[in-house]
């Protein structure tokens, strides 16, 4: 460990500088005697230079400890507390560089997530309809998708499974040929255009306001109007 620092003739340089009461000779072998700050940097380098596998390997090790890991965070919180601006710009530009250089991988993980994953399709569904939904009448999304929701997207899944007609289910979910049982869609019970304000949208986004709909009643014969108004 290294000592308080002290005005002392280096053992490496004779020079009196500041010492510090350890470091390495030039062949990489470790030193109990004073020496000076600059001498001892020199000497790190030399060893890592010579060193390198067993540095890396030793490095490697750290980090994967508790110590390291528990270390590296400590650093890395304590950096973006006192660079939040350049951490935000850094991250933003980070995740806009990755998205561009892998954009083909995103959109096929996209949509295997979207196929396989129903939580996940129905939440970036209700997450686009509502973010649509408020843009559409000029107004912002000041809040959380669950919170209009007024529930979590596995709640909601489940609220929307016990309205499921039996030969409804979630891989015929968004599909639609123009004939009646195929596909279904989630609807608005009390349409969207009915809306006068901002209260009005976030209200009618309300999960208790959605229902799984045949996508044809609700693409050709409901539309924006309510049900029992239909022709």
């Amino acid at each position: 460990m290294e000592t308080e620092n002290i005005m002392k003739i280096c053992s490496k340089c004779n020079e009196l500088k500041n010492i510090c009461e350890f470091g390495y000779d030039k062949n990489g072998k470790y030193l109990t005697k004073s020496i000076c700050k600059l001498c001892k940097r020199k000497a790190d380098n030399l060893y890592v230079t010579k060193n390198k596998i067993k540095v890396k390997a030793s490095l490697k090790n750290y980090h994967n400890s508790d110590k390291g890991r528990e270390t590296l965070k400590k650093a890395s919180n304590k950096w973006r507390v006192n660079n939040k601006e350049k951490h935000r710009t850094s991250s933003k530009n980070s995740n806009l560089k990755y998205r561009i250089n892998n954009k083909n991988k995103i959109n096929n993980w996209f949509r295997l997530e979207r196929k396989n994953n129903p939580i996940f399709k129905i939440s970036a569904n209700i997450r686009s309809s509502i973010s649509t939904s408020l843009s559409e009448n000029n107004y912002t999304k000041k809040s959380k998708t669950t919170q209009i929701l007024g529930c979590s997207f596995e709640e909601f899944k489940t609220y929307i499974e016990s309205k499921f007609q039996p030969w409804m289910n979630w891989n015929n979910y968004g599909l639609y040929n123009a004939e009646l049982n195929y596909g279904w869609d989630i609807d608005h019970i009390i349409p969207l255009s009915t809306a006068k304000t901002e209260e009005d949208v976030i209200r009618l986004n309300h999960y208790t306001n959605l229902q799984p709909l045949c996508s044809y009643i609700n693409r050709v014969v409901k539309k924006d109007k309510l049900y029992e108004d239909s022709p």
